[in-house]
């Protein structure tokens, strides 16, 4: 009888006692909370992947001097000796956009100042800076051209002429980017360099563009 006891005794205790494996699970299971996988951080880029990456932001800076370039062109856009405008958009994932324009030129919008709370980007450059971007990419800067024309009207009404070809620079670049519809408007203020009058003979003959009269412009 008194073995009987004991034995019961030792059941009941085994009952009560929690299962050992969940212990083991429970304690695994705070030990990957509370230790580290070095496996989740971000690996390096290898320098094959590095020199990838160059190159695709090279080939997306060249697409947006190749537009630029034929912006220029267009035959809407008369170089008659004043700065023009010239715009075009292009969709861009936010990665591809901050890679591009991040860190870059003078930013407008958002800042803690002016809508920092804003989903547009507005970023300014000036000549040099517009410069320096395209020339990172590879762009070379003296193959900006545009079409010379005279000025039209005058006494006789005269229509505007094709002087010819000119080289094009540029004065300034706005970039305004919205994150929402991933649409990016890039806006240029390009001047032509060079060149000589561009009243047609219409004003010179009443002495426009000429030195010796007082109607010199």
């Amino acid at each position: 009888m008194r073995v009987r006891i004991l034995e019961l005794e030792q059941q009941l205790a085994a009952a009560a006692a929690p299962p050992p494996a969940k212990r083991q699970r429970k304690s695994t299971a705070a030990a990957d909370t509370s230790v580290p996988d070095d496996d989740d951080a971000p690996a390096a880029p290898t320098p094959a992947q590095q020199k990838k990456e160059d190159k695709k932001h090279q080939a997306q800076i060249k697409k947006l001097f190749d537009r630029l370039k034929k912006e220029c062109k267009a035959a809407d856009v008369k170089f008659q000796g004043s700065a023009k405008s010239v715009k075009f958009d292009e969709v861009l994932e936010k990665a591809e956009f901050d890679a591009l324009f991040k860190d870059r030129g003078t930013l407008v919008q958002p800042t803690p100042q002016n809508k920092p709370k804003s989903t547009v980007t507005i970023i300014d450059f000036n000549a040099s800076q517009a410069e320096a971007f395209f020339s990172e990419g590879g762009a070379k800067l003296d193959t900006l051209k545009g079409t010379r024309w005279t000025i039209g009207g005058g006494p006789r009404f005269a229509k505007s002429e094709k002087i010819g070809a000119c080289d094009v620079r540029i004065q300034s670049m706005s970039v305004q980017y919205s994150a929402n519809s991933m649409k990016a408007t890039l806006k240029f203020d390009v001047h032509e360099v060079g060149g000589g009058s561009v009243y047609g003979t219409s004003h010179k003959s009443y002495g426009f563009g000429r030195l010796g009269g007082g109607l010199f412009f």
